[in-house]
């Protein structure tokens, strides 16, 4: 193939890449509307005996899921793509090129994020650990409570200290001794629902540990791609 030839094909690519970039866009947005649906539906048909508002519940969530899977389809479409393309146009010129991504290409978002919200809006607070958990990271986890209803969820953090007996945000992690801190957000009223750190025990979060929804997912994403409290949200001791 010619080097022009190549080049042709190359720029085709980057277009195909880029639609496929922003489709990959909407249905993140698309699938984050599905997640809030679902939650307002589950909220709403609680001790209902409704047959169609159960099915309608149970629909919203498979098609999430469902949606979810075609996000990771499109995504590990995009990454053959861009690989396919550095092969071309390194052998066209003889060297090893350099990975090009488009602008408008979106990564693929990190599932356990989502899971983890879906889970705790189920009742289930398995903690979560770094994408990239290495024995020295067992130490730190994070725990969440959700209230899809309200759109607002809490964090509790554990981490090593350091030998200051604060948090330990470098990367050696001498200490031995953890602490857990909670994040910090407006005082809810009195009579809203408790969110949990423990629903089991039925130990609650601080009153004024709730956050926005999109900001505890955004917490979660940064825990586990730093292994590091998240820098996102306020904290406080807990």
């Amino acid at each position: 193939m010619s080097t022009s030839s190549i080049g042709a094909v190359a720029a085709r690519l980057d277009d195909v890449r880029s639609t496929l970039g922003a489709s990959l866009t909407t249905l993140g947005q698309v699938e984050e509307q599905l997640e809030e649906y679902a939650g307002t539906l589950a909220a709403l048909g609680e001790g209902s005996t409704a047959d169609d508002l159960r099915e309608a519940t149970a629909l919203a969530v498979i098609a999430r899921e469902d949606l979810l899977r075609v996000f990771q389809l499109g995504s590990n479409a995009d990454k053959s793509l861009e690989r396919y393309r550095t092969r071309l146009v390194g052998a066209g010129s003889g060297t090893t090129a350099t990975p090009r991504t488009t602008a408008k290409t979106t990564p693929a978002k990190d599932q356990e994020v989502a899971a983890a919200v879906e889970r705790a809006r189920r009742g289930d607070q398995t903690p979560v650990l770094p994408a990239t958990a290495k024995p020295e990271d067992q130490r730190r986890y994070v725990q969440i409570d959700v209230d899809h209803e309200r759109r607002i969820g809490a964090l509790r953090y554990v981490g090593p200290l350091d030998d200051k007996g604060t948090d330990d945000e470098g990367t050696g992690d001498k200490g031995t001794e953890v602490g857990t801190w909670v994040t910090k957000g407006a005082t809810r009223a009195k009579d809203e629902p408790p969110l949990y750190v423990d629903r089991a025990t039925k130990r609650e979060f601080p009153r004024d540990a709730a956050v926005p929804l999109d900001k505890l997912r955004e917490a979660l994403a940064e825990f586990r791609a730093t292994g590091r409290r998240p820098r996102c949200v306020s904290w406080q001791d807990g």
